[in-house]
């Protein structure tokens, strides 16, 4: 799994989000780190089981989440 940073800007918060093949999988924008860590390594694990070995599972870092769709 990897994290990427995207649009951040200093000043504002930042927000994680969980990307499927560089696609949001999900609406939820997570302010811990860990949490969406969490969440991108169990996608990662019902992925690779046997769903869609290929995939790439990812955590972007960015102050404006609304951009990543």
């Amino acid at each position: 799994m990897k994290t990427i940073r995207r649009n951040l800007i200093k000043g504002k918060d930042t927000f994680y989000v969980v990307t499927r093949d560089n696609r949001r999988i999900e609406d939820i924008n997570y302010k811990i780190k860990h949490e969406a860590e969490d969440r991108a390594y169990s996608l990662e694990y019902l992925l690779k089981k046997g769903w869609d070995p290929k995939s790439s599972v990812a955590v972007v870092v960015t102050s404006l989440p609304h951009k990543i769709y």
